[in-house]
């Protein structure tokens, strides 16, 4: 991800709300104020990490416990070629048929 774009988005907004409050920032705060009081906040409101924990012990002894299954493991088909190659190599070294074969690198007129 490149963040280059994120951060020009970023000051692009930031310009377009000083220029909202036509550089005061007291104005730009009183608009942050209505806005927040036009949409408040629909979830729960956590005041300190104490009842932030209570509140989890309090989930964590009411809802059941995550069935424990197989991690995700993403694909890599890198990661799986050399596993396959060293399975073959692990093969061949016990049937003892290991045969390096020495190829040259141009040919010679």
């Amino acid at each position: 991800m490149k963040t280059e774009p994120i951060l020009l988005e970023l000051e692009a907004v930031k310009d377009r709300l000083v220029a909202d409050a036509g550089d005061n920032t007291r104005r730009f705060l009183d608009q942050m104020e209505a806005w927040l009081m036009e949409h408040p906040h629909a979830g729960p409101v956590v005041n300190s990490a104490e009842e932030l924990q209570s509140r989890l012990l309090a989930r964590e002894a009411t809802e059941p416990p995550p069935t424990q299954g197989r991690p995700y493991l993403v694909h890599d088909p890198v990661i799986a070629e050399v596993h396959r190659i060293r399975e073959s190599l692990h093969y061949e070294l016990q049937a003892g048929t290991l045969i390096l074969k020495d190829e040259p690198t141009s040919k010679q007129p």
